[in-house]
Parts: structure tokens; sequence; C-alpha cells
């Protein structure tokens, strides 16, 4: 469906469930009832796996020579030291690859290598090696190394390989498979990616930058500068925030905002974006500072931020990192004119899919337009647009279409494709995308139901349950991200005593709650007047609607239910609770 005017579809809510017995948990732990369902409902339900998520520390991940690969890419990495060989590190333009870049180039750096990096032009070179850039990079070069990309390009390793390059491949994506369903690895003579079917290191999910920072650990050069590039890349590369990445990204966070950073340019950047260190969290690192890197990747080049982030010259530093912030502006404005326009131009009954294309759009961004279009309508969305003389696009799917398996059942109309059931990216003719708009939706078998978007609640609370105590405590279960996603809560039938306007935006919402007892609570609501009038309208008056909307009323006793996040709001020295509304409905709506 088109969203209102406030963006807002109706969700369905849903309280997650599980058999644990929290009762035991928190009195085993010493930690809340509260507490101990939070660690059951992300799966924690032992003592053991309880300690290490509480408390995450870097002895608790696995030895990197457990891996496939690095014993081989260790020895190839130390003989070309002792061979003074010149080692490529062929990275890739987002902020995973730029951080496992920057990692490996000053570990390497540091064992006295002779170390240089490339990374492809979005563009013009696409993701990952390219025959081009192999044959120009094996005449200066002895060693590659592909970070962040490598298990899938089979023939263009074995182009480096008959050039006479040593290929060591450190990726985290799937590998791929031929029709008969064996797995097909490059001809590469070291291979590290947990992923592969031969690998057996028990954590299959981390980033690559990750893997980076594990092999700079292995090889006695890890450097916290290094933990907190590979943090960074955890939250930006949106891999599952659980075991190893979360133990990195936990630690990482904890450095940065104690410490700030020794590297030159992350503090140049961290600076221009006017943040405190003590005030970033996983949200300024996934969506401040690492737009900023990627922006880089997707208008100009990436190696821009690599530069950056490697330089000791304060003035190069300056104008790197406006540079980056510049670029990401451009994005900015550029994503929501296409959104806006793509929106405007949906007329209903929207297709089950929307495939769309718009030759005005630049490629690097259309999977963020993609992204926006889905969040906005809850339909999977595939955004096309015109690169040379063929159609790019990406998709950006919901949680009961697998996008890469629908498009796996055309791929008689691709020139390339590849992705993941929530994600993928596609190459082809420009008049076969009507056609797979067609076919699509043909096979569809979406229901209006699975077109609701799911909103999970992790507790039922009363107001008087919603405590400062339980808000602080919270902390212990960050950083929050994909799979560890920040507490939701539901409260049924709160009491609203007072609803006002705040802000320049004209469009949020400030509540103020009453428990049973009489304590005050505050919540806001971001992009809630919208929605808050026409729930007046539609279960009161229309009246009552238009006097709130001009201001006139704002006193109100009237009851809701509510889904939130519990957070602490500090102002001039001074902490409160505060709810941060997700949604609201009127009581007993299904």
């Amino acid at each position: 469906m088109i969203p209102n005017e406030n963006g807002a579809i109706m969700k369905k809510w849903i309280l997650k469930n599980h058999d644990a017995d929290t009762a035991l948990m928190a009195k085993t732990l010493k930690i809340t009832p509260g507490l101990a369902n939070l660690l059951a409902t992300r799966g924690v339900k032992t003592r053991n796996t309880a300690i290490k998520y509480l408390n995450p520390l870097l002895d608790y991940l696995h030895p990197m020579g457990d891996m496939a690969g690095v014993s081989d890419g260790v020895n190839i990495i130390n003989q070309a030291i002792t061979n003074g060989d010149k080692i490529c590190i062929y990275g890739d333009y987002d902020v995973d690859g730029v951080s496992s870049t920057v990692i490996l180039m000053k570990g390497l750096t540091a064992l006295g290598a002779n170390v240089d990096y490339y990374i492809p032009h979005r563009e013009r070179e696409g993701y990952g090696l390219n025959i081009p850039a192999v044959e120009a990079l094996a005449q200066d070069f002895k060693v590659l190394i592909a970070v962040d990309n490598g298990i899938a390009s089979i023939a263009e390793v074995a182009q480096a390989v008959e050039l006479g390059l040593t290929v060591i491949i450190i990726d985290h994506h799937n590998p791929q498979f031929d029709d008969a369903g064996y797995e097909v690895l490059p001809a590469a003579h070291a291979i590290i990616n947990p992923k592969q079917s031969a690998c057996p290191y028990p954590f299959k999910e981390m980033s690559a930058a990750g893997l980076c920072y594990k092999l700079a650990l292995h090889l006695g050069v890890a450097t916290e500068e290094m933990l907190i590039f590979a943090a960074m890349a955890a939250f930006c590369d949106v891999v599952d925030l659980i075991s190893e990445n979360r133990i990195i990204a936990k630690n990482g966070l904890r450095l940065l905002t104690k410490n700030g950073t020794t590297n030159l340019g992350l503090d140049t950047l961290v600076k221009r974006r006017n943040l405190e260190y003590n005030d970033i969290d996983d949200f300024a690192m996934g969506f401040i500072l690492g737009p900023c890197i990627n922006a880089s990747g997707r208008l100009d080049s990436a190696a821009l931020a690599v530069e950056l982030f490697l330089t000791d010259d304060k003035d190069k530093a300056a104008e790197l990192a406006q540079r980056l912030i510049d670029l990401n502006e451009e994005r900015k404005e550029m994503t929501g004119r296409f959104v806006d326009e793509i929106i405007e131009s949906l007329q209903e009954p929207l297709d089950d899919i929307l495939v769309i294309y718009h030759e005005g759009i630049h490629e690097s961004i259309a999977g963020i337009v993609a992204g926006r279009v889905k969040e906005a309508t809850h339909h999977p969305a595939i955004v096309f647009t015109k690169a040379g003389e063929v159609a790019k696009g990406s998709a950006r799917s919901i949680e009961f279409y697998n996008v890469f398996e629908a498009m796996s059942a055309n791929k008689d109309l691709f020139l390339r494709f590849g992705g993941h059931p929530m994600a993928a990216g596609a190459t082809m003719e420009i008049g076969k995308v009507d056609e797979l708009r067609k076919r699509l939706n043909a096979q569809s078998r979406l229901t209006a139901e699975d077109f609701t978007p799911i909103l999970y609640g992790d507790m039922e609370l009363t107001l008087e349950e919603a405590t400062f105590d339980l808000a602080q405590s919270l902390d212990l279960l960050t950083p929050f991200g994909k799979a560890n996603k920040e507490p939701v809560f539901f409260s049924y039938a709160v009491v609203t005593e007072r609803a006002e306007v705040i802000g320049k935006s004209g469009e949020t919402l400030r509540f103020t709650f009453r428990s049973d007892t009489g304590r005050k609570i505050t919540a806001i609501a971001f992009k809630g007047v919208s929605k808050f009038a026409e729930h007046l309208e539609n279960n009161y008056r229309e009246d009552v609607a238009k006097a709130f909307t001009a201001g006139r009323l704002k006193n109100m006793t009237i009851k809701l239910d509510i889904a939130y996040n519990l957070r602490i709001n500090t102002w001039q020295g001074n902490s409160s609770l505060q709810l941060v509304i997700l949604d609201f409905k009127h009581p007993n709506l299904v």
C-alpha cells in the first residue's frame, strides 16, 4: 500500500516468545528478571553464553589459526616480506572494504612489508576483481590480497595466477555453487573465508574487516586503532551483531568513546561531523560516520576514504574529510529526491513486487532508493537505472519474499545477478525490465497480510515497570544492530495526560503519560503529529483533531496502546527516563 501523508502503515504487533527459565537466569546471573527476559528473547539461555554476552571480552575470540587458509596465507605474507616482494591489497568501495584495506595496510607495513592498495571504481569497474585491473597489477606486484571480495571471482583469480600473481582471498561472502550444487572456489593460493564448506571455524558471519583485524592479531601487529575500524565495519556492513562481531563492535566502540582515536583521518572526520567521542554510539557509527565513507565510493572513489585514514598530513586530512562529508550531503539530496519522485508516481493497487526503471538515478544509490521505497510501501522493490547501454538495479525485500530465489527463477533475463534473500543486484538489457516486472508479479504468492509490517516486541510492561533502572540496565545489551536489536516494549491502555507538538519540523510529538500510581512519564514520537491527529479524528471527533493540530488542545485524557524503546534522556546534566514511541494505536485494536 502507498503510505499516507505521515508515512505510516498499520503495523502488526507480535510479542516474542521463549522457553527460558528467566527467574533462574536472574538468580544465577544476579540480574533483574526483566534483563533475564531480554537475554532470553536474544537466544541467550545458558550461563556461559550469558556471561560472554554480558561481558564480551576480546579473550573470547576464537583463535584465528583455526580458520582454513590462515596458515597458508601467513606463510605467503612472511615469504613476501622476506623476499621484498611487492604486495597489493585489493579492496572494496564500502566501509567494510575500506576498513579492511586500512587494517591490512597498517598491519603489513608494521611487519616491514612492501605494500600498497587498489580500490576499484564502482561505476567504471564494478564490484570485485576485474581482468583489466588484474593485468595491470601483475606488472608491478607479486602478491595480491583481495579483501571483502574475491570468493566469486573464478575467472579473475585464474587470470591473476596465470600472470604469476600469488593470490590470497580474505572474504566473508558466500561461495558460488555450480548447477549440480557443488561449491566452486577460485584457484587462489590461500582462501580465508569461514563460509567455505571446508572451514571448521565455528563462527561464520564475520565482516571482512573483522577477519583482517583477527589476522593482524594472529600476526602480532593488531592495534586499538585497527579494532575501532573493525568495529565501524561491523556496524556499517550490517553483519549480525552476535558472537565475535559483537565482541569486536562493543570493544571497538568502547575504546573510541573512552579514548578517542590516534588515527588523524578518523579524528578529523569525527570533529568535522561535530561529534563528541563520549556521545558516539551504534547510530553515530552506522548513520553519521559510515555514510560519509560509503559516499566516497558511491559518487567518487573509495580510495579517498582509504587515503584519509592513512594520511599523517593535517591539511590533507581536513580536505579529504570535508570532501567525504560534501559527497554524503550530495548523496542524501539525490536519494531523497528520487525516493519522493518514485513514491509520488506509484498508483493503487500496487504491484506485489515493485520493479521500477528510472534513468536519472545514479547507479550507486539504486540500492538505497530501493530500500527507502521498500520501507515506505512494505513491498519488495527493485530499482533499475541506465548504466551505459544496460540497466543496473538493486533489490530490497520484505520478510516473506526471497528476492534472490525469485530472480534465480528468472535468470534467463539477466546478464548478471547475485545477492541474498533480502537484497540482490542485477544487470540486464533495458528492454527486459518490464518483462521482469510482469514475470515476478505473475509468479508472486504474496498475500495482503504479507504487506503488513511486523513490529516484534521483547516484553510487555506496565508503566510502573518502565523504570529508569531498567533503561539503565539496557546498556549491558549494547551495541544494537542486526540480530541484536534495541529492545521494544509494549504497554497497553496507558493514560495520556498531555500531547503537544515540539521542535522545528512540526512533526515531533511529546506525550505525558500517567501511571496507575500517578507517576508522570515523558515520551517522544518522531513524525508522530499527523498520525496522532488522524488517530483523534478516527477514534474521537474531527473537531478534537483540528483543535490538537491548531495547538488549542494539549491536555487530554485518552488511552493508547504503545510500542516503544526505553531511553535515558540527559539534558544540562540531568538524566530522566524517556520513552521513544515506535507505534501507537487505539486500545484493543488488532
